[in-house]
């Protein structure tokens, strides 16, 4: 009976190591089918969430998750390409049934990638449950972040713009305009290729000594989209930086959050429904109606990684959040 009762915890213990590693900094699961959709879902404006097949190229260029990029475990250079993938980003790892996945799963661990979910049964799984897969290739050009940082005691500012190749085929360059009353400059390659999941920077430059009140705008054209930025000064610094992407983006805050979560609502959009949904893809708060005076009340909810999910009247935005109690 003991040896039973030892084998029981053993095997219960075993299961709860392979399916959940939660460090410090990183996070590594493995999701159900299920999981996977709503985590999808929940990242589908996020720049910074990669889907990874590990499938062979003929298996992934048929048939995969739409948006997907690929890395063949096949490959001799696999580990390799693993490592060169930008390990800061949120990644979704799936093979045919799981097999390969999961050696790519732990390499991934090794390699301290900071959040990595591997979809439990593969694609194979994923088809079974009647989810989607698609045959197209296309890039998608999305904006990550822009920085801004005054050079010395000068009135000159250095803007740094991330974009990102959010989806699978190579993203190219069409055009890039500059528009503004004084002279900038810009070390942006217009030749520039980015593959799937991929970053790529860029900086402009507004000459030293300028003071007024001025605005620069950016549009960009490209194989996987257009991106338009509007960079508002004041005075000779930078006050706003408004973009087609964050227009109408809604931020939660604070993030990590105690006791209420607000959304910045700067737009004035008519919000009309929010979600707090667990890692689990479980609803465990939905209001249809939001006070921006109140916000949302956590103080109920555990410590963790949850979804803020808010529905307007043209789109759905989600923004992941961490609760600290």
């Amino acid at each position: 009976m003991k040896i039973k009762l030892r084998l029981l915890i053993f095997c219960i213990v075993t299961v709860l190591l392979t399916s959940t590693t939660i460090s410090a900094e990183n996070i590594y699961k493995i999701l159900t089918v299920d999981r996977c959709d709503s985590l999808i879902k929940a990242n589908a404006t996020n720049p910074n969430f990669v889907i990874l097949d590990v499938r062979t190229h003929t298996e992934w260029v048929n048939d995969h998750l739409q948006g997907s990029i690929n890395r063949s475990t096949r490959d001799s250079e696999f580990d390799d390409q693993l490592n060169a993938l930008p390990k800061h980003k949120i990644f979704l790892i799936h093979c045919q049934s799981g097999g390969r996945s999961a050696g790519a799963f732990t390499t991934m661990q090794n390699l301290e990638f900071a959040e990595v979910y591997e979809m439990q049964g593969g694609i194979g799984s994923w088809k079974g449950n009647g989810f989607p897969t698609t045959s197209v290739l296309a890039p998608k050009l999305m904006l990550v972040s822009y920085t801004d940082s005054l050079e010395n005691s000068t009135n000159s500012d250095t803007i740094n713009i991330t974009i990102t190749n959010r989806a699978n085929e190579i993203l190219t360059f069409t055009s890039i305009t500059f528009n503004d009353f004084h002279v900038i400059t810009n070390n942006f390659d217009i030749n520039k290729t980015i593959g799937g999941a991929d970053d790529y920077t860029f900086s402009i430059f507004h000459s030293p000594g300028y003071s007024e009140d001025d605005s620069t705008n950016i549009f960009i054209e490209s194989n996987g989209g257009e991106l338009e930025l509007n960079i508002v000064f004041k005075d000779g610094v930078i006050q706003t930086i408004d973009s087609d992407f964050l227009k109408n983006k809604l931020v939660v805050y604070p993030n990590p959050a105690k006791n209420n979560l607000y959304v910045k609502n700067s737009s004035l959009l008519n919000i009309e429904e929010v979600s707090v949904i667990n890692l689990k893809g479980q609803i465990i708060f939905q209001n249809n109606y939001y006070s921006m005076y109140n916000g949302i009340d956590i103080s109920g909810l555990k410590s963790g990684i949850y979804f803020v999910r808010i529905k307007t009247e043209n789109e759905l935005f989600s923004e992941k959040v961490i609760i600290r109690q």
